[in-house]
C-alpha cells in the first residue's frame, strides 16, 4: 500500500507541474496573440488613415 501511495502522490505532483507549465504556456501564446491583434488593427488604423487621406473625397460639389 506504501508504495501505491507514493506512486500516486508522485504522479499528483508531475501531473501538476505539467498543468502550471501548460498554464504558463498558454498564457504566454494568448498574450502573443492579442499582442499581434493589437498590433494589427493599429497598423490597419494607419494605412486606412493615410490611404483615405490620400485617395480623398471630392467635397464640396453636387451634381
Amino acid at each position: 500500500m506504501t508504495h501505491y501511495a507514493l506512486t500516486q502522490s508522485v504522479a499528483l505532483a508531475a501531473d501538476l507541474e505539467a498543468k502550471g507549465f501548460l498554464g504558463t504556456v498558454g498564457k504566454i501564446a494568448a498574450a502573443t496573440v492579442i499582442f499581434f491583434i493589437a498590433v494589427g488593427l493599429i497598423v490597419g488604423l494607419l494605412l486606412g488613415f493615410f490611404i483615405g487621406r490620400s485617395v480623398g473625397r471630392k467635397q464640396g460639389t453636387r451634381s
